[in-house]
This record gives C-alpha cells, structure tokens and sequence, in this order.
C-alpha cells in the first residue's frame, strides 16, 4: 500500500474513530436528555416552561459575549501545533473570567428594568451564575477536545447528562421547585463537569501567566471576537422565534413552540456527533494533498445519513409525539414536521461554518449569519400575528436555506469539492413531499405516503454509508458484513 493510500486511510479512520467516541459520548447522553421532556411537560406547565426557554435563550446570549467567543479560537488553535497549549488555555480563561466579572456589574442595573423583567421575572441571578457555568465549561471541554482526549471529553458529557437527570427528577419531581429547580439541575451538572475536567486533565498544568504571548493573544481575538456577533445572530435566529413569540403570543405559546423543537433536535444531535470530529479533522487536515477528495466523501457521506435520519423521524414523528409530548404540548406537532426539515440547512451550515474557520475567514461567518438574523426576525415579525407559531416554523426553514446556499457558494473560494447537487436537489423533493404528507388528515393514506418516499430515501442513501464503511472499517470486521461490497 503507497504512503499516499495510507495516509488517505488514516484521515478517514481518524474522523471515523473521532466520530464512533463523540457519539458514544452524545447518543448516551441524549437519551437521557430525551427521558427529560416527559418530566419538563409533565411537570412544568406551558407558561413556566416557556419562561425557563427564554431564560435559557438569554443565557445562550450572553455566553458568547462575556466569553468573546474564546471557546472557538480554543479549538481552532489548540489543534494547531504551532501553538502552545498552555498560552492558549490561558488566554481562554483570562478573556473569559474577565467577561464574568464586567457581567456581574452590569446585570443588577438592567435586569430592573421593565424589558429585562418581562422576559426573566427574578431570576437574574440564577441567569448569571448559569452564564458563568456553562461558558466556563464550554471553555474546559473544548480544550479538553484540542488536547485530542476524546474519550475524557465523552465520558464528560455522559457524566453531565446522568447528574443533570438525577437534579432534574429531584427538584422538579421531589421539591418540586418548577423554574428555578429546572435551571438549577443544569448549573450544579456543569459546575461538577468544571470541577470532573479540572482534576482529571489537570488542567491547571495549562494555567502559565508568566510569559504571556500577547502576540497569540491579539491573533486569537481577531480569530473570535467577529464570532461573537456571529454567533449572536444565529442565536437571535434560533431564539428570536422565541423572544417574538412570547412578545406577541405569550408565555404559553412559546412553551409549545419550545416543545416543537425537541424532536427535530434529534437531526441536530445526530449531526453534532459527526462535526465535532469533523471540525477537528478539516483543522488537522488542513495542509494534506487529498484535501479536495476528503471533503467531498465527508460531504457526501454525511448528506446521506441526514437525508436518512431526517426521513425517518418524518416518519415517526407524529406517534412519537403521542407518546414522548406532555398532552398540553401536543400542539408542537404542527410545527415540528417543518423544522426537521430546516434542520438539514442548519446541518449544512454548520458544514461550511468548518470552512470559515480553518480559512480564518470568521467575517464571513459574520456576513452570513447576519443575513438569516434579518430574514428570520422580518418573517416572524410580518407573519407572527398573522399565522401563529407556523411563521416560526417557515422563518427558520427561509434562513437557513437562503444562508446554505450563499455558503455553499461562498466557502468555495477557499475549499474547491463537488457539492452533489442532483443529489442534495432530488432528497430534498422527497423530504418535502414528507414534510406536506404528515399534515394529511386521512391516517392510512399519510402512513402509506411517508413509507413510500422513506424507502425511496433511504435506497438513495445507504450505499454512499457502505461506501464508507468499507474505507474505514478493517478486514477482519468487513467479513463479517457481506452486505457491504
């Protein structure tokens, strides 16, 4: 086997292995994050669980503020060789202890104000202490991730989702403390993540103040400080649904609303186990001779399972949301079908966000992200009042689709590979004709239908994943799957 041949086989076995760990760490977790919605709709009722959404969506805010954004450039350059681990990490903290810090002396002056209230009622500092959690954690499990111990940072998330369940049954079903018990149960889970991450990568090796490298620190903050209004405008995309909601329906619309994603998360969940490993190995592959080929088997492979996925929870997602839904969120199951559609181009986006960011080209990110921000908001503002909660739905699905095909476009400046067009144009009919089949009234012809095109998706699909198998999995495995040629 040439030393070519070789190398190819390792990058793909690389982001294979990489991919296997994440979802052990992910699917495991999940899981258990699934066994929470049941208790979250049964427990809470419409309006708390919408107040708790909004909370969580400032929170989501605020994170890449006080943090600038470090966690990206942690990534970006932790994986970078040319870089010291140790000056990395601690600029992360540097930047974002800072941000905590001027957070904590601007939040008693504006969360007594009449907006700020409307939206987090009293709990501004239990919103503090959850922005400064889970940033701090972002920031120690992405540098776990740059440190190449996969397996610590899977096991991480394991670790967070079983204590965040038990936190979760305990305030919510035994104290039975509503909000604040919901958003407890997600503080004192990351905060124990912080402390598990501390002692066992010992991270405070990495802590060296003493000969800072100003000159990284000036290049890692021109790296991720145009992340933050990017990252904040595909927040105010997801969550903006949410703020309007609430601002022209109320409270208990927007708990439905928040229903309406859990399932479509599914798609999502699916693709961050894949593009965790993916942006790991588009950094570290960044200078190989086959670049060109590698993305367009990543491309291609990944496309396939989403097309798969996303068509199968089409399938199911009606009784799915009988069984798994709290019966006063039942509603959601309006709106769910169109978001899952959306969340293929969310995938998508995220794809070429990768791009960007070994490119360094984050303006880019910011341009784009700037675009599905306007789009998303002017939707929901023209049609919110209009049309209920179906002008979120439609707003998500408008942005994400229009951004896709701006970066599919865009990031071909700097990473030239074959999209698959017909393929990516023709799964798409079929998922739409999904989509439209789970809003037919008559059962036995809406189950035919989405059967029908399910097979059609998936006999499209599933060899571009043997295909792949076939390059990462060993011999002595592939004898035992004769199905694979």
């Amino acid at each position: 086997m040439s030393e070519e041949i070789r190398e190819k086989k390792s990058s793909y076995k690389k982001l294979f292995s990489n991919t296997i760990i994440f979802a052990i760490g992910q699917f495991s977790s999940k899981i258990l994050v699934l066994l929470l919605v049941p208790i979250y709709t049964y427990a809470l009722t419409d309006a708390e669980f919408g107040i708790t959404d909004v909370i969580i969506q400032m929170a989501n805010w605020l994170v890449p503020i006080v943090s600038l954004a470090v966690s990206e450039a942690i990534t970006r350059y932790g994986l970078d060789k040319n870089y010291d681990n140790a000056s990395v990490f601690t600029i992360g903290n540097i930047a974002n202890i800072g941000g905590l810090v001027l957070l904590g002396i601007v939040i008693p002056f504006v969360s007594g104000t009449s907006l700020i209230h409307r939206f987090i009622d009293n709990y501004s500092v239990l919103l503090y202490i959850y922005v400064a959690t889970s940033s701090l954690k972002l920031l120690y499990s992405y540098f776990v991730r740059a440190l190449e111990m996969i397996k610590l940072y899977a096991f991480c998330s394991i670790f967070t989702t079983f204590s965040t369940l038990i936190l979760t049954i305990l305030f919510l079903l035994v104290f039975k403390i509503g909000v604040t018990g919901y958003l407890l149960a997600i503080i004192i889970s990351d905060l124990l993540s912080i402390i598990f991450l501390i002692f066992v990568a010992r991270l405070w090796q990495y802590i060296k103040f003493r000969n800072l490298d100003f000159s990284l620190a000036k290049q890692m903050l021109k790296y991720c400080v145009p992340l933050i209004p990017a990252q904040l405008l595909w927040l105010i995309t997801n969550s903006s649904n949410s703020f309007l909601a609430t601002y022209f329906l109320g409270q208990d619309k927007n708990g439905i609303l928040s229903a309406s994603y859990k399932i479509p998360n599914i798609v999502s969940t699916v693709y961050m186990i894949f593009g965790m490993a993916w942006n790991m190995s588009a950094i570290t592959e960044k200078d190989s001779a086959d670049q060109e080929h590698f993305y367009k088997n990543v491309f291609d492979s990944n496309q396939s399972v989403l097309y798969i996925v996303s068509a199968f929870i089409l399938l199911l997602v009606t009784p799915v949301t009988n069984f798994w839904i709290g019966p006063a969120f039942r509603e959601s199951i309006n709106y769910a079908p169109i978001l899952i559609f959306a969340t293929i181009f969310t995938c998508y986006v995220t794809f070429f966000g990768t791009i960007y960011s070994v490119a360094q080209k984050s303006v880019r990110s910011l341009v784009t992200s700037l675009i599905a921000g306007v789009i998303n908001i002017l939707i929901n503002i023209t049609l919110l009042p209009v049309i209920g909660l179906y002008a979120a739905a439609i707003s998500t699905l408008a942005s994400y689709l229009t951004v896709f095909i701006i970066r599919a476009v865009d990031t071909q400046k700097y990473q030239r590979f074959d999209l698959g067009i017909k393929k990516l144009v023709t799964n798409c009919i079929l998922l739409i004709l999904m989509t439209l089949a789970n809003y037919i009234r008559q059962t036995y012809i809406k189950y035919t239908s989405l059967i029908i095109l399910f097979i059609i998706v998936f006999l499209l699909n599933y060899r571009c994943m043997f295909k792949v198998a076939k390059i990462v999995l060993p011999k002595k495995v592939l004898r035992f799957l004769p199905f694979i040629k």
